[in-house]
């Protein structure tokens, strides 16, 4: 006997976009005329689906008191989970943004399990066996381009649609007062070429081991929670929170790490951190270290947090070391499955990723050991996935990155090798390595 488990269905994307309807009472009309009860798998969210048609369909708000009385109405209340279940689907909506695309899933399950009934039917028709061939063939045919047909094509729509939306946001753009219309990275080339870290966007980057990416990274981070007051979840795979907060009280205090590291400071040095210590305390970083994560729990922190309002960006270091939840295939599929998939969190929580990435040994076997988009390990998922790739680059740098190396100031590279709204350039850095910091290079 066939299990319920493998019917297709997709609870979270009927859940969604039941949520969505909650959330925005614009986008129902287009909703119900997509899908209907009859798409939905799960019977809660069938009941809730035909409750929220019968108020749309009479000009009544959609709200979970308004649904709940019209399931009561129903009699259909408690068989649709109470009201405790409507709340629940409101709560797990962290934002609209990605609502159609959802609903392609519930379309797409909804075709499966009708075609799934289809070839029931027509399996026990033949193994009744009180048909010809021809006759089962014929039915066969009729039921199979009856579902066909059921599929629904994207109706093309035309220019007009779009160009009062996109209007709009260059009058958005214009009338920023010089605010940059993403997050503020700190660095004022870059946010020149990219407009600051876009909403829905996916940035790599990457560097050969010992050039200052996790350095960069956090940079960022504290540069977008001080510049933008924004709310940045950075994800550390590799390196501890003590690592981490230590570097930030080192860039803060402008003491170098080793020093704290030793905790042989002055009283003067001590008050410097204690100041240091108040500023990191004000940003709004929030820092995971489970080195065994892997996608679907970094996305379910992520829509925690966006929920309560409190996500801007995400910055994972770095994207190699997140763990495929059953990994089947290669190496270079499961990369990019997590690439894709950060991607989709990008769509989804309407917010941008950077993710750092490791380059493939190739590139030592160049004359300039300059990283290209080929050079990016398991490449090609990343390569077209990526809105930004950005690499740290520099002259003559070794592949460890030793305690003496660490103190030294060095001239870095930040090449923008793909920028999908914008151009790609080079812009010069340096890195005080003794506070893990980077700043704007000064040509003179």
């Amino acid at each position: 006997m066939q299990g319920r488990k493998s019917i297709p269905h997709n609870l979270e994307a009927e859940q969604y976009v039941l949520g969505c309807m909650f959330l925005d009472y614009n986008i129902v009309g287009e909703v119900t005329s997509r899908i209907g009860p009859n798409d939905f798998f799960d019977k809660y969210n069938k009941n809730i689906m035909q409750a929220i048609i019968n108020l749309y369909e009479n000009n009544q708000e959609i709200d979970q008191v308004k649904v709940a009385d019209e399931l009561e109405r129903l009699k259909l209340l408690e068989a649709s989970g109470g009201i405790d279940y409507l709340f629940e689907i409101i709560e797990s909506v962290p934002s609209v943004v990605n609502v159609y695309s959802y609903i392609e899933i519930i379309e797409e399950k909804s075709l499966l399990r009708e075609l799934f009934k289809v070839t029931e039917k027509i399996r026990n028709q033949v193994l009744d066996g009180n048909e010809t061939f021809d006759q089962v063939g014929t039915k066969a045919e009729e039921e199979m381009l009856r579902v066909i047909n059921m599929r629904r094509t994207e109706d093309v729509k035309r220019i007009d649609r779009f160009t009062g939306h996109v209007l709009d946001i260059i009058e958005s753009n214009k009338n920023n007062d010089g605010v940059l219309s993403g997050i503020n990275t700190g660095f004022e080339d870059l946010n020149k070429l990219t407009f600051g870290f876009q909403k829905g966007e996916l940035i790599v980057l990457a560097a050969r081991p010992g050039i200052g990416k996790s350095a960069f990274a956090l940079n960022i981070a504290a540069n977008a929670c001080k510049n933008s007051d924004a709310n940045v979840a950075f994800f550390s795979l590799e390196m501890g929170v003590d690592q981490l907060t230590m570097r930030l009280f080192s860039s803060f205090s402008n003491i170098s790490l080793t020093k704290i590291r030793s905790g042989n400071l002055t009283s003067e040095e001590m008050r410097q951190l204690l100041v240091a210590k108040a500023s990191v305390d004000k940003l709004h970083l929030y820092l995971d270290e489970n080195s065994n994560a892997n996608l679907n729990e970094i996305k379910a922190k992520c829509v925690k947090l966006k929920r309560e309002n409190r996500l801007d960006l995400i910055i994972i270091d770095y994207l190699q070391l997140i763990q495929v939840a059953n990994p089947r295939g290669s190496r270079v599929e499961e990369v990019g499955k997590i690439s894709r998939g950060l991607k989709q969190i990008a769509l989804e929580l309407d917010v941008p990723v950077l993710a750092l990435s490791q380059l493939s040994r190739r590139v030592e076997e160049t004359d300039d050991k300059r990283p290209r988009l080929a050079h990016l390990r398991e490449s090609g998922s990343i390569e077209q996935d990526a809105d930004i790739v950005m690499f740290l680059h520099r002259e003559q740098a070794g592949q460890d990155f030793d305690e003496t190396k660490k103190v030294r100031n060095h001239r870095t590279e930040l090449i923008i090798a793909k920028n999908r709204q914008g151009a790609t350039d080079s812009i010069n850095l340096l890195f005080k390595g003794a506070q893990s910091t980077f700043y704007p290079y000064d040509e003179k």
